[in-house]
């Protein structure tokens, strides 16, 4: 999975308007859900919620802003796919409280080629 061309805060603010409860929305959406924290609990609660909506679950992928916090301080990207299953990014520029979980071909760049394919976890807001 690559992201050359992805500017990951302009990615960010996209899919954060792109919630699946948009008011009189007839366009496919982002999938957004409300966490308490980011931590492996939370996101593997995200994932279930987006496997069971997903036609292709294999494919997901998480991009963070960085490790869950209830993890070690040494803990790495590799540790959390043991842990979750799944391929994990770490990119410095998406909002620190903000996750991510999508297929690869979802974006291209910036723009949310597949919206129903992109599932957006938020700490603390709904």
């Amino acid at each position: 999975m690559t992201f050359e061309s992805t500017d990951f805060a302009e990615l960010a603010d996209r899919v954060r308007t792109q919630s699946a409860d948009a008011p009189g929305s007839d366009t496919e959406r982002v999938t957004i859900r409300s966490l308490e924290s980011l931590d492996t609990d939370a996101l593997a609660d995200l994932l279930e919620m987006a496997e069971t909506d997903h036609d292709r679950p294999a494919d997901l992928v998480f991009v963070l802003p960085q490790p869950p916090t209830d993890l070690a301080a040494d803990a790495s990207p590799d540790e959390l796919e043991d842990a979750l299953g799944r391929t994990v990014r770490v990119e410095e520029e998406l909002p620190d409280d903000t996750v991510l979980l999508l297929t690869p071909d979802a974006v291209d760049g910036a723009e949310l080629v597949e919206p129903v394919s992109i599932t957006c976890g938020i700490v603390g807001t709904e």
